[in-house]
């Protein structure tokens, strides 16, 4: 049985099988305990790199961390491109 998550998650993006959506479900969820636990969103994000989240679906989970947010696609964006784990610019 799918997560509450889950099935918003395939009421509002096309595309997504029940599995996949399930799947991002659960990283929502996880990212969400590291947010309570007193992470802060760079944590957040480097931890979803590390678990070789590509941007596309880190922008896609940030979307629903940042909840009611009044840009919160533009804002995810800039989360996940500036965070530094996602930075492929090499030091001088």
């Amino acid at each position: 049985m799918a997560s509450p998550t889950a099935e918003e998650l395939l009421a509002s993006v096309s595309g997504l099988t029940p599995e996949r959506a399930q799947q991002v479900a659960d990283d929502i969820d996880e990212c969400r305990r590291l947010l309570a636990a007193g992470a802060d969103m760079d944590a957040v994000q480097q931890h979803l790199k590390d678990q070789g989240v590509g941007m596309i679906q880190a922008i896609l989970i940030t979307t629903r961390l940042l909840g009611d947010h009044p840009s919160r696609l533009r804002a995810a964006r800039e989360a996940v491109e500036g965070s530094p784990a996602r930075n492929t610019t090499p030091p001088e």
